[in-house]
């Protein structure tokens, strides 16, 4: 009997057509499941379908949009995730890619649930020699090199020790981030799959053959049992075979782990020749100075898409969100009149096209004072606005919960863009970006906080 493999999606998921078929290819079958919060009976059942598979591939897409950040509402539909940490507890093989990996990741399973070690998959970071060279999505054909004895998962056994392979991969965020302690926990283990490397073999810490800035080159990690990999290239690409990508044989090697009864694969464990050296990224992760800092809130007229989820995936309530552009002022400009100012320079700037003018609401907020650049009249077509104080940025929501990435790039290329214009570069010393939720009283934000953020 042919064995069968969980395959699980998301609304925005779209590399379950591919999974299928490399699935049926390799020797096995498929099961589709699909999981949308909010039908518990759903939920449920296919949780249930799901942790009596043989195995799952965790597929690519952007599940609910990235909202949230990277996996993170997948990850905790809590039915979904307690059927695949079952799995992988009773050693069955999980393939996870792209945002699968990303799901993955959030989840840990690349960790026992009590372990102190822990990493993280971030926003990528295209930079050569220190310096960003390219910023947004990324499309293209890399190439890795199996880091791990061939033995070690379940998912390489038909690989050569240190092979080289061209593969695809599109991610706006595959970045693989871990402190010192995780990357000793992962090379004394020989729990590095592959890395990113040029056509040679090379493993250079520059973009492009380092695609999204992962550090030492990290493209796939596995657990301690080899029953898991978990990686952002795509072994599942039909377009693999335009370049003789021997990729998708992780699907036959993971065939033939099932068929060999799903061993534990510690006993392969082999210390990596790997050097650690960790990435600096100090100059994308400026600390801004409190007494010189104002906030640009910015409310969206149009739909917020991540309140929305947040709201539906905490049973409703009351949140709100605004998004941020945090100013730190220069001391000769530190005073709430030059940040409105300034607030009007960015939103005229070409690169924005006017948005904060024509579609949203923005707000300028230093020490409880919250001026809006509201509208005061319309006509003939035209708008006028101008700043009005309001007692809160958002009336009856007073405890918030910032989402700031660090390190943050977007600050960094955005600081840069500001500065074409005169007067932000005189007035403007440096940026953040991110949001803000806010929430009526306490207890809502902690349980926002731990679903959905922590």
């Amino acid at each position: 009997m042919k064995p069968v493999i969980a395959v699980p999606y998301f609304p925005g998921s779209n590399g379950d057509t591919d999974a299928i078929e490399r699935i049926g290819e390799s020797g096995m079958k498929a099961e589709h499941l699909y999981f949308h919060f909010g039908n518990e009976k759903r939920l449920s059942e296919n949780a249930r379908i799901m942790v009596q598979t043989d195995g799952a591939f965790l597929c690519g897409g952007f599940p609910y949009e990235d909202r949230l950040g990277f996996g993170r509402v997948p990850a905790k539909i809590k039915q979904y995730a307690d059927a695949l940490r079952a799995m992988v507890d009773a050693g069955k093989p999980v393939l996870a890619v792209c945002s699968g990996n990303q799901i993955a990741n959030v989840m840990r399973l690349a960790f026992p649930v009590d372990s102190p070690y822990r990493a993280s998959l971030l926003p990528n970071i295209y930079d050569r020699d220190g310096e960003i060279v390219y910023n947004g999505f990324i499309d293209r054909v890399v190439h890795t090199k199996l880091a791990c004895n061939p033995e070690r998962t379940a998912f390489t056994r038909n690989y050569e020790k240190g092979e080289i392979m061209p593969q695809v991969i599109d991610h706006g965020g595959g970045r693989f981030w871990a402190g010192r302690d995780t990357l000793e926990y992962f090379i004394r283990n020989g729990l590095i799959v592959k890395q990113y490397c040029d056509e040679d073999g090379n493993v250079t810490d520059n973009f492009p053959v380092n695609p999204n800035g992962s550090m030492l080159n990290i493209e796939a990690i596995t657990n301690m049992r080899g029953n898991v990999k978990l990686g952002m290239t795509h072994d599942e690409r039909k377009i693999n075979a335009l370049y003789n990508d021997r990729a998708n044989l992780s699907l036959v090697s993971m065939r033939e782990y099932i068929e060999d009864d799903c061993p534990d694969l510690g006993s392969h464990a082999e210390e990596q020749d790997i050097q650690i050296t960790l990435k600096d990224y100090s100059y994308l992760c400026p600390q801004l100075d409190t007494g010189r800092t104002y906030d640009i809130l910015i409310k969206m007229l149009t739909d917020d898409n991540e309140r929305t989820t947040a709201q539906l995936f905490l049973g409703g309530g009351d949140i709100d969100r605004r998004r941020m552009i945090r100013l730190e002022m220069s001391p000769d400009f530190n005073t709430m009149e030059y940040a409105m100012q300034a607030m009007l320079e960015i939103a005229k700037m070409d690169f924005l096209d006017g948005i904060m003018l024509k579609k949203d609401l923005p707000y300028v907020v230093k020490d409880n004072k919250v001026l809006c650049y509201d509208v005061t009249s319309r006509e003939g077509g035209r708008v006028t606005r101008e700043f009005r104080q309001k007692e809160a940025a958002v009336p009856g929501f007073p405890m918030t919960h910032e989402s700031v990435l660090s390190p943050n790039q977007q600050a960094y290329l955005l600081r840069k863009k500001l500065w074409e214009n005169r007067f932000l570069r005189d007035a403007v010393t440096n940026v953040q970006t991110g949001a803000i939720f806010f929430f009526p009283d306490e207890r809502s934000k902690e349980t926002a906080v731990r679903k959905l953020f922590d």
